[in-house]
């Protein structure tokens, strides 16, 4: 057997990680190879392109797999490389201390932002080049996206039922997981470019819903169910989108402006971006009301309204249902309708993951076959 080259041990993790629900597409300029030196030694890489994204492997069952490279490791070396690995970030974990077993984890969600104040400018930099060659198009390929857009309460009208998966104060007052905030991965990344946030000063925002993970890495820090309420309110008067996972019990949520977040940026740049996102509502104008005030301009951060003849016009093209125009409109010339026909989340994470697998390999028969081998 011929010995795998450093720069092929990338290449052979990069295609492997490609074949994931969210891939890791090749570019023409190399920059997702650029980020895998980041993430991953030489021999972390090799290690890394033997695990899956579900199939939990112990440390013991590696050192079988690592061979194929003519890695030789002892039992313990491996556990100290995956423990470090899962500590850097690039790994997912599960069981418990003495018998861990670990997986792959995406490049989004997953290792980018297990990198949160771990980064740095070039790594940010290599990020921004890479949505914009490649991976936002990876991201939204799939019709089933894996966040969706819940609206701000204070939006909606009294009359409407709101289902929990888009009502996140339920959900967060429901909850019976440990809830947990942690600095934003894109905020703090643009930060670092010298492009901060224009909508808030406030990076700790990130909220998550028993998150071992994070927490294991102690880059979270629990908080209540009144102070998560709190960073809601905050995030609605200080003009953030309400993004959590696209699940009937979402494991985070999300609150994202148009000027760091890379969902909502690289969104942008699709003519109409609203149909890449899950979300059950739009905004509809109110004409006699509006007197062209231009705060909900300010306030999309989807650019969807613009003024012309001092009236607002929405582009529905571009509308994500947030709500964010509404509740700060002063004439109350703004309103949220809810689509005749409703967006239903998958109820689990693993579900979801199987939903865009399928939708991204189709469902012949060899493809299903491969899916299930991928999945364990």
């Amino acid at each position: 057997m011929n010995k795998i080259t450093d720069d092929q041990g990338y290449r052979q993790l990069q295609q492997h990680l490609d074949n994931f629900p969210i891939g890791m597409p090749a570019t023409e300029s190399g920059v997702e190879i650029k980020i895998l030196k980041f993430l991953f030694t030489p021999l972390q890489a090799k290690i890394a392109s033997c695990l899956n994204l579900s199939a939990k492997i112990p440390s013991k069952v590696l050192q079988r797999f690592v061979k194929k490279f003519e890695i030789e490791l002892t039992e313990r070396e491996m556990a100290e490389y995956l423990h470090e690995m899962f500590m850097n970030g690039c790994l997912e974990r599960s069981g418990k201390e003495g018998s861990w077993r670990y997986t792959n984890a995406m490049l989004a969600i997953g290792m980018f932002e297990y990198h949160v104040d771990k980064l740095t400018p070039q790594f940010m930099q290599d990020m921004n080049d890479y949505f914009d060659e490649a991976f936002a198009a990876e991201f939204y390929r799939s019709t089933i996206p894996q966040l969706r857009t819940s609206p701000h309460l204070k939006a909606l009208a009294p009359d409407y039922k709101i289902e929990t998966y888009d009502n996140m104060r339920l959900f967060v007052q429901n909850v019976d997981k440990p809830i947990q905030v942690a600095n934003c991965v894109c905020k703090q990344g643009e930060a670092l470019l010298g492009n901060p946030c224009k909508q808030t000063d406030d990076i700790e925002i990130c909220l998550m819903f028993g998150s071992k993970s994070y927490a294991a890495r102690e880059q979270v820090r629990e908080i209540s169910k009144a102070e998560c309420l709190a960073i809601l309110d905050r995030a609605e008067r200080e003009g953030l989108v309400l993004q959590p996972g696209n699940t009937m019990e979402p494991f985070c949520i999300c609150l994202c402006c148009g000027c760091c977040c890379g969902v909502l940026t690289a969104a942008k740049q699709f003519s109409k971006p609203a149909e890449l996102f899950a979300t059950n509502y739009f905004a509809e104008l109110i004409a006699d009301n509006c007197i062209g005030c231009g705060i909900c301009v300010e306030r999309c951060q989807m650019e969807a309204i613009k003024i012309e003849n001092k009236k607002a016009i929405i582009d529905l093209g571009r509308c994500i249902g947030c709500g964010l125009c509404v509740t700060t409109c002063p004439t109350e010339a703004m309103k949220l309708i809810k689509k005749d026909k409703e967006t239903k989340p998958p109820k689990t994470t693993a579900a979801l993951y199987m939903k865009i697998l399928q939708k991204k390999v189709g469902k012949r028969r060899e493809m299903l076959k491969m899916l299930k081998t991928l999945l364990g």
